[in-house]
């Protein structure tokens, strides 16, 4: 797995800002949030039809990449636009399904009914104004 580099990842945020302001791109959040949802429809396009995980070694890894980095792209647009800190949002969302998930309840090896208890959990908590 290759690792995260965070510092490229700012330079680049600058950099889509940069172009989109030199063409005076400035759409709407909402024209934004459509766009990042055609993107991800892209990128599954590319796994359509597939019968396993085998079919991934004849892909183009380059082409998804790019549908890739288009998601990424369009949510960073969307998160200046709405002036949403992208990165905070991950670490507090990534802090929320710690404790939403807690790891120790995933070592038995019976994920799917703990992920379907946990979800029923969730939606009470919710219900009862506990979210």
């Amino acid at each position: 797995m290759k690792k995260f580099d965070a510092e490229k990842m700012a330079i680049l945020y600058e950099k889509i800002l940069k172009f989109n302001d030199k063409r005076s791109w400035d759409p709407s959040a909402q024209d934004i949030a459509k766009s990042v949802v055609i993107e991800a429809a892209e990128l599954l396009e590319h796994f359509q039809w597939d019968t396993s995980d085998r079919d991934i070694k004849k892909k183009d890894m380059t082409e998804i990449g790019f549908e890739m980095a288009d998601v990424i792209w369009y949510l960073f647009n969307l998160a200046n636009k709405l002036n949403i800190d992208i990165i905070d949002s991950m670490a507090k969302k990534l802090e929320h399904n710690e404790k939403k998930y807690p790891a120790e309840m995933f070592k038995n090896g019976d994920n799917e009914k703990f992920y379907y208890a946990q979800k029923q959990k969730y939606r009470e908590e919710k219900k009862n104004g506990k979210k």
